[in-house]
């Protein structure tokens, strides 16, 4: 099994658990599954080895990749750290003086799977070095939230924000640990987020006003965070540090190829998941209400920038 295909069913895979948690939060069935995702451990063994991953791959993107070269690598760490503030700025403008703030970070976060998952089924055709930059950015962002956890929320001794941190940090000490990285992300992309999504997506939408949920400023912070801040923030960024001259994209990447590319940053699925607990846990409504507007973005990201992919591809096949 390649890459390509590994990557699409952990995608499929991620996806099929969100929807399935979705469904059973609101069938009779339901106190089954609120009973069940009480089990904290099992939700932090996967996050866990999901920030394992990160870190092993971040250690070796700087070691032997993208970030080993500073000119390199001074592009997906200034984008991703973009692709991170601009989306707080959005959210927090639209719940600026409200207890609903607290949520800022849900958008701040690619999602890896998901990202590398349309990019596997959509955009296989662009060269591999747009997928390089995608998993650098997304890497680095990644890492970069867990430090923002570390500040703002270790504080509140959630496990899941303690758990995070301990496995990026577990990750980046690691020596040698790229070697495990094959049995490892089968690991995490099969089964460890697969059942994080589970135990994290599932919401009961009778907690949630739909009257209101369009003019909601959780849901509009969130999705135009997503759909428009991610993207704006990783592009406009690799824009102006190409441009200054302070750092240098690879010769095989394309501004045709990236606008597409761009979208796939506001794929904010597994990270949002939890930074959503993290910010609404005991907030059933607010709670509710985040998880479904990261549904909503993450699925609107992906359709837009498949479509997109597949006009761009028309350009390849002539």
């Amino acid at each position: 099994m390649n890459s390509n295909t590994k990557q699409t069913l952990g995608g499929a895979l991620l996806l099929a658990a969100a929807l399935l948690a979705l469904f059973w939060a609101n069938t009779p069935a339901a106190p089954v599954y609120f009973g069940m995702i009480h089990q904290e451990w099992i939700k932090g063994i996967a996050i866990f080895a999901f920030f394992l991953s990160i870190g092993i791959e971040l250690r070796h993107e700087i070691q032997h990749g993208a970030l080993r070269s500073a000119k390199n690598a001074i592009v997906p760490i200034l984008a991703a750290i973009g692709g991170m503030t601009l989306p707080v700025i959005i959210y927090s403008f639209f719940n600026a003086g409200q207890p609903t703030s607290a949520g800022w970070g849900i958008p701040m976060s690619t999602d890896v799977a998901f990202a590398l998952a349309v990019f596997a089924i959509a955009g296989s055709f662009l060269p591999k070095a747009i997928r390089t930059f995608v998993l650098t950015v997304a890497v680095v962002d990644d890492s970069l939230t867990i430090l923002m956890i570390a500040i703002f929320y270790a504080s509140t001794f959630h496990m899941l924000s303690l758990v995070s941190l301990a496995g990026v940090i577990l990750g980046l000490l690691m020596p040698r640990g790229e070697r495990i990285l094959p049995r490892l992300q089968p690991a995490v992309g099969f089964v460890a987020l697969p059942v994080f999504a589970l135990f994290s997506a599932g919401v009961n939408l009778s907690n949630i006003d739909f009257k209101t949920f369009t003019s909601s400023s959780i849901a509009i912070g969130v999705v135009v965070a997503m759909i428009i801040g991610k993207p704006l923030g990783v592009l406009g960024t690799t824009y102006l540090v190409t441009k200054s001259g302070l750092g240098k994209l690879s010769d095989q990447i394309k501004w045709a190829d990236l606008l597409p590319t761009g979208l796939l940053f506001g794929m904010c699925f597994t990270v949002a998941l939890l930074m959503s607990e993290l910010s609404f846990g005991n907030q059933a409504q607010e709670h509710a209400t985040a998880n479904l507007s990261v549904f909503i973005g993450s699925t609107l990201a992906a359709v837009i920038s498949t479509i997109w992919f597949s006009i761009r591809k028309k350009s390849y096949v002539r």
